[in-house]
């Protein structure tokens, strides 16, 4: 679970070689896009599209926000080729009606939005909090905004990366609200029995490190006891899917590799672990690395399709 856009956010860094950005969309009623407050003198940017019941959540990894949910990797980019995860050391990405927020839209509402510090420019930028921070202030403001956009329940909870803690804890947390989840790559606690307590601390601090280019810094062990400590997520339709390609550790600085680290069959171990625990049969034939919406954004949207209509079913 690692911001694009700084080595010391988690394992990997993209910049990207320009922004290619379709006009865009016309509004529709109920549409929005700007900073909606959420009490207490603070704000959050949520991008919301489309109509229909559940709403889909969209919640992005660590360093990223709405417009991730816009976007893929240019169709023309050699990252699609290269046996490893290529995309954080300079993909190119681009607006498109086939990124996952449009593509949800046209078959049910959807909402994307900007936790703290992920964007750091525009009028409609979210409230700034100190960092690093843990996740369940993330939930509160999660919670508190859909209250203020007043969605209607039940939610299906799309998390990228970091965004699966988010989405872990707020279906623990308010398991009346959350009718499905969709779990993209997602870091969850069960990595904790795939690696040692000194993997975990150096995973625990990198994490927790920002940059200029990456303000916001996350807790993860102080998340793995909040989730564990609280009660189980309720049973109820899910997908997991898991990147393909292995992480390019090669192409890190010395610096971003010291010590004991998370390797990626750990990290696939946790996968598996995961979607055991969810019930489903994970998606691993992804032919992806982490950030599966922007490499194969069908293959998200199809996963939240599914779990749409199960929910629409009233599958448990």
């Amino acid at each position: 679970m690692f911001a694009r856009s700084s080595i010391a956010s988690g394992l990997c860094a993209v910049w990207l070689a320009a922004l290619c950005v379709a006009p865009a969309a016309t509004a529709e009623v109920g549409d929005v896009s700007e900073q909606v407050e959420i009490g207490g003198g603070r704000g959050i940017f949520a991008e919301c599209r489309g109509a229909g019941s559940p709403t889909v959540v969209l919640i992005a990894g660590k360093g990223n926000g709405a417009e991730d949910w816009m976007q893929v990797l240019d169709p023309a980019d050699p990252a699609y080729d290269a046996p490893g995860d290529d995309l954080p050391f300079g993909g190119h990405l681009m607006r498109s009606d086939d990124a996952v927020l449009p593509s949800v839209a046209r078959f049910t509402r959807v909402c994307a939005y900007d936790r703290p510090d992920v964007r750091l420019d525009g009028a409609d930028v979210s409230t700034p909090r100190d960092q690093p921070h843990t996740v369940d202030l993330d939930v509160s403001d999660l919670h508190a905004l859909l209250v203020a956009l007043d969605e209607s329940v039940p939610y299906v909870l799309v998390a990228h990366s970091y965004g699966g803690l988010v989405a872990s804890l707020y279906a623990r947390s308010y398991p009346g609200s959350v009718g499905g989840l969709v779990m993209v790559d997602t870091v969850t606690p069960l990595i904790e029995d795939a690696v040692g307590p000194a993997k975990l601390a150096n995973w625990d601090v990198t994490n927790a490190a920002t940059s200029p280019q990456v303000r916001e810094g996350v807790r993860l062990i102080d998340a793995f006891a909040k989730i564990n400590a609280a009660p189980p997520i309720p049973t109820m339709p899910a997908a997991v899917l898991s990147a393909e390609k292995p992480w390019r550790t090669d192409l890190l600085p010395p610096e971003a590799t010291q010590g004991e680290q998370v390797t990626f069959a750990d990290w696939l171990a946790a996968q598996q672990q995961l979607a055991l625990a969810l019930g489903v049969e994970p998606v691993t034939a992804t032919d992806s690395g982490h950030d599966i919406y922007l490499y194969r954004p069908a293959l998200v949207v199809d996963a939240i399709r599914d779990v749409v209509d199960d929910v629409r079913a009233g599958v448990r």
